[in-house]
């Protein structure tokens, strides 16, 4: 059998043996779970910025007004969501726990427990 990290040839122990050895299935999942985040992160790394304002901003709320201009000043990316969902009759952009409803030149912003 070939290890898929070093392609070496080895006898299986067991029968479900991929690795001629644990610090070959360490660095081969390691390695592979890096090229993963690298791929992702033009995303992850604004959505979690974002979340980060959020938190900062709605620490002890559940909901709150702030002006879009203040949100972009904070750094805020508005490109940047998970999904859309209706609350309050209207269709809010969601990121994890937060709801934000647009109006105008203002953001409501729910936090959804």
């Amino acid at each position: 059998m070939k290890d898929p990290l070093t392609q070496e040839e080895f006898v299986p122990k067991r029968s479900n043996q991929r690795f001629a050895n644990s610090q070959n299935r360490i660095k081969y999942y390691n390695d592979k779970a890096n090229q993963e985040r690298i791929e992702n992160a033009f995303i992850d790394k604004p959505v979690k910025k974002n979340l980060k304002i959020l938190k900062e901003l709605m620490e002890g709320k559940t909901d709150e007004f702030f002006h879009i201009e203040f949100l972009k000043g904070k750094g805020y990316d508005f490109n940047f969501y998970q999904a859309t969902c209706k609350a309050k009759n209207s269709t809010g952009y969601c990121l994890y726990n937060y709801i934000l409803i647009f109006n105008n030149d203002e953001v409501n912003v729910l936090r959804n427990y």
